[in-house]
């Protein structure tokens, strides 16, 4: 598999075996690797990315998101290099769950509880401060591990917009 230097170097730093590419966006590419049997979710800018401030965003929105128990724990970066090491979300988007779920009265009852989860986890959000700002459309930033939300890629979440979470969610869900 063919990638940038510094990718290459971060791996051996960190004693981490590249597994396989799982996701390219417009300003990043994710790799699933390995230390020690635990997976990771490993996530570089692009050299060709417009973003330059892409890890940076990620890395201090993750934070702040990690501080309410909301998204994937960082377990590391490495700002000069553009990376950023995650937990390994292993699960479907929320649209696939959706409508993969057959309609009984147990399903009814998980999908109650996830709700009500993704709801408390975008108030959490609102509270500190922090508008993920993608949490409507096709349900690609929500993935669902064990019938429980995970809310991903922080990369253009916000501390300078107004908070809407709940309210975003709750149209998207709802109306």
């Amino acid at each position: 598999m063919n990638f940038p230097k510094n990718l290459s170097e971060f791996l051996k730093k960190e004693k981490l075996k590249l597994i396989k590419k799982i996701a390219k966006g417009h300003s990043s590419e994710i790799f699933l690797v390995k230390k020690n049997k635990k997976n990771f979710a490993l996530k570089i800018e692009k050299i060709k990315s417009t973003r330059k401030d892409m890890a940076e965003r990620e890395v201090s929105n993750l934070i702040k998101a990690n501080s309410v128990k909301v998204g994937p724990l960082i377990y590391g970066f490495d700002l000069k290099k553009r990376i950023i090491l995650i937990e390994f979300i292993k699960g479907k988007t929320f649209s696939e769950w959706l409508f993969g779920l057959k309609k009984n009265k147990k399903n009814k009852i998980i999908l109650k509880k996830f709700i009500k989860e993704l709801i408390n986890q975008s108030e959490k959000l609102d509270k500190i401060g922090l508008d993920h700002g993608q949490l409507a459309g096709r349900g690609v930033n929500i993935l669902v591990r064990r019938n429980k939300p995970v809310i991903i890629d922080f990369e253009k979440a916000s501390i300078n917009r107004k908070c809407h979470n709940k309210t975003v969610l709750e149209s998207f869900l709802f109306k």
